[in-house]
This record gives C-alpha cells, structure tokens and sequence, in this order.
C-alpha cells in the first residue's frame, strides 16, 4: 500500500513539473502617457540681506520678510501657503591682499521662503511683489496639478494596453494565442513638477501690468513589463 502511495504521488509530481517544463511565455514592454492642465505652482525665494553686526542683519532680512508676507495676504494668498524653509547667518570676509588676511567685512543672514499658489494668475504679480518687497532670488515656478495620481494612472492604463496589444501581436505572428498575464511591473515613476516658462510683457517694458506665465500642459510617461502566457 505505501509503495501504491509513493508511485502515485511520484506520478503526480512529475505531471505537475511536465506542466510547467512545457509553460511558453512571452515578455513585453508598453509605453503610454497622459497629459492634464496645471492648476498650482509653488515659488520659491531667497532673501539676503548684509550688515556689520549679526542683530542689524536679520533685522533686515525679517523686514523683506514682513513685506512678503503683506503682499501675499494682499493677494489672497492664505498664510499657510507660505513657509520660511530655511534660515541662516554666516560671517562676511573678504581678502586682503595688503596684509595677506581675511577681514571681517560684516554678516550675512539669508532666509528662504516658498509660496504655494492656487491660482496661477496670480503668478506674475507674486513674483514682481517679491521683487519690490527687496527679495534677491526668484526661482521660476514649479508647475503641478491636483490630478497628478489620476493622470499617471491613466498613463498607466495606455502603457498597459501598449503591452497587451504588442504582446497579442507577437504571437499571431508566432502562430500561438495570447493567454493570461503571468507577471507585471512598472518601469517609471510620476513626473517630477515642471518649472514654468516665463512669457514677455503682455504691453511694453512701461506697462505696469504684472507680466504673465505660459501654463503648457504637465506630460506624465509610464512604462511597464508583462509576461503573458502562449497558449495553443
């Protein structure tokens, strides 16, 4: 009876291993991509400001500070859209070619601030506000949506397609059938947030109207693997 048992389950494990010795796949790639408006961007900016004593100037990088802070809320900008990310004071030298030294010329106290915009026409003010304001660096825009997941999952979606249409395709011309999908991965990660483009004056050079920014569509890729089963 035991040796019975042992041939019928050596029978099974062989069958089971047939099975898979005889399993035919077929490995692809698909691409697809996505494109949606922006509908926020984020500005950040440095305030430096230079002094003989420490005191005099942080002193003067809080009153640019102040004066950004105003503009924003004159803008309709809710305060908790603007954060100071970093602060800073450092000695100022400078070489002396005399006496072969370093003199202390002063302080310097830098703040960095972000400014999260909900309403993109609002940019060009912002970034000439800071300006008069006494900022000293204005990096451009960084361009993003609110329906960043929903767009890369579209995306997503086409890559899947992509592959499942290339793989169909591959074994007709293989003369087998397309069976299930075994494995699949994904080869790309979300777009990072594009920087924006700055467009010229919508008037002349004299015009006191803020100037404006080209808001172009944000492209999200994908790119993915499957391996799908050929079938007879």
């Amino acid at each position: 009876m035991r040796t019975t048992l042992s041939i019928v389950a050596l029978l099974i494990l062989s069958s089971a291993v047939l099975a898979q010795g005889e399993l035919r796949t077929i490995t692809v790639n698909g691409t697809g991509s996505s494109s949606v408006a922006p509908d926020r961007a984020s500005v950040q900016m440095s305030i430096i400001a230079r002094s003989a004593t420490v005191a005099a100037a942080q002193e003067a990088a809080a009153t640019v500070t102040a004066k950004v802070l105003e503009m924003t809320s004159t803008l309709g900008i809710d305060r908790d859209r603007v954060d100071t990310t970093g602060s800073s004071v450092r000695p100022d030298y400078r070489w002396n070619r005399e006496t072969e030294e370093q003199e202390l010329r002063g302080y310097i106290a830098q703040r960095q601030m972000r400014v999260d915009v909900r309403d993109l026409d609002k940019l060009g003010a912002l970034v000439e506000g800071a300006v008069e304001a006494g900022v000293n660096q204005v990096s451009p825009p960084q361009l993003d949506s609110s329906k960043r997941r929903d767009a890369y999952r579209e995306a997503l979606d086409a890559a899947a397609k992509d592959a499942q249409a290339n793989a169909a395709q591959l074994a007709q011309s293989l003369g087998a059938k397309l069976g299930d999908v075994l494995q699949i991965s994904t080869l790309s990660q979300p777009n990072p947030p594009a920087p924006m483009m700055r467009m010229a004056m919508a008037e002349s050079m004299e015009s006191s109207a803020p100037e404006t920014y080209n808001a172009a569509n944000l492209n999200f890729d994908a790119t993915i693997t499957a391996v799908f089963e050929l079938v007879e």
